[in-house]
């Protein structure tokens, strides 16, 4: 149907006679007159009462302009929707963090997306990055923050590489561990940590030694960070994971870093990712450009001297 014609329709019940319709149209009566006949044929419906002085709508003429205002009404809703979801400020977005992104970068984007973008709508997924991989394939998610190496082996995403953020152990203020940092030492602790890349873990085994079996080496396994940091305050248990999820304990003395023999591969790899060839919404660019900010302020900071 001809979404033309059906202004042209409008036209002559707001204005009251084809004359006045016409000149609003910028069309001559004839050619106005000839429009509205042929969505008449269309409609196989007779639309105006001919005859009168004034334009009078038929029973089916009121049911076609009752439905050409909604129609309308939608019309300039959608044009409106599409002017604000290229601008960013409407839309839809769901994304999937790992643990320690997720401890590092939800709330702060959450806030930014509240605060910058009150209209756009967010969905956040919580998860092992093997898990948020299979909702992102299902299209559940739009993009992931998550473990560089399991996203790298994954060929039909594309990730864009984060900066490294340095790994290690913390403990509560006081813990025995701290008078004898020794690895003798430290192996007789509880030891817990998030979800970890199996290259992250086979280095924990390497370090721990005595033949351990990767698998074994955690005594606790959580992907909910602030939950390892209340049981890491509260007991002997030892958290591994990156640094920077505890920088405020340790900065207020609550937690202090267990010294571990240096390894430059001690680190945490993440990247952002979504389907290869997928093309980023508005809302999606506003979170790789929020990540990446965000994500190079945490870097620099670990690489501060102190």
């Amino acid at each position: 149907m001809d979404t033309q014609k059906l202004r042209h329709l409008l036209a002559i019940v707001e204005h009251g006679t084809f004359s006045d319709a016409a000149r609003a149209v910028h069309l001559t009566q004839p050619a106005l007159s000839r429009s509205i006949r042929a969505l008449e044929d269309e409609l196989r419906a007779q639309l105006f009462d001919r005859g009168a002085r004034r334009a009078r709508l038929t029973v089916f003429g009121e049911l076609v302009a009752e439905r050409a205002r909604r129609m309308r009404l939608e019309e300039t809703q959608l044009r409106r929707d599409l002017e604000l979801l290229r601008g960013g400020q409407e839309g839809a977005l769901a994304i999937g963090m790992a643990p320690a992104p997720a401890a590092l970068l939800l709330k702060p984007f959450l806030i930014h997306m509240a605060q910058a973008h009150p209209r756009v709508k967010v969905r956040a997924e919580m998860g092992a990055t093997s898990a948020l991989l299979q909702l992102l394939r299902n299209e559940s998610i739009d993009a992931i923050v998550g473990d560089a190496y399991v996203l790298r082996a994954a060929d039909d995403v594309e990730m864009e590489l984060l900066g490294e953020l340095p790994a290690g152990l913390v403990c509560r203020a006081g813990h025995p561990v701290l008078q004898n940092p020794g690895m003798d030492e430290i192996r007789r602790y509880p030891l817990a940590t998030t979800t970890l890349s199996t290259a992250m873990t086979r280095q924990m085994a390497e370090l721990w030694g005595q033949g351990i079996e990767p698998d074994k080496l955690f005594t606790l396994h959580c992907n909910d960070l602030d939950l390892l940091r209340g049981v890491t305050l509260a007991t002997d248990t030892l958290l591994f994971g990156v640094l920077s999820i505890t920088r405020k304990e340790r900065a207020s003395g609550a937690m202090a870093e267990v010294p571990l023999p240096a390894d430059p591969r001690r680190c945490g790899r993440y990247g952002m990712a979504r389907m290869a060839a997928r093309t980023l919404s508005p809302a999606l660019d506003t979170a790789y450009a929020f990540t990446r900010t965000h994500w190079r302020e945490l870097s620099e900071h670990d690489q501060e001297p102190g």
